[in-house]
């Protein structure tokens, strides 16, 4: 099983999700809503070791656990209806050989 990790906006979940049911191979989806910042516009420039200003943004970390022949057309599927293609759009990671069984 692989793993497919992807930061994106709140309101591309709803597309996304619906996309993501066109494919095949995939175990497990799950959504959390997050927050955190980057290059976006409350991005600070130097970090000091004191968070005290730092805006966070909501964003939702998706997670899918797919088999591994259908992980690229997964992660194509959450890119193409994830990004709009501006700063912020968060990231997407691939892991390989996840282990789905329960602990």
């Amino acid at each position: 099983m692989n793993r497919i990790v992807a930061i994106i906006r709140p309101y591309r979940l709803p597309q996304t999700r619906e996309a993501l049911r066109g494919c095949s191979g995939i175990v497990q989806v799950t959504a959390q809503e997050v927050r955190g910042y980057g290059m976006q516009k409350d991005h600070l420039e130097s970090y000091s070791g004191d968070d005290a200003g730092m805006d966070f943004l909501p964003k939702i970390r998706l997670e899918l656990l797919v088999e591994p022949e259908f992980a690229e057309e997964a992660m194509m599927t959450v890119m193409k209806e994830g990004r709009t293609g501006r700063i912020g759009d968060g990231k997407i990671f691939l892991i390989h050989g996840e282990d789905p069984r329960p602990v």
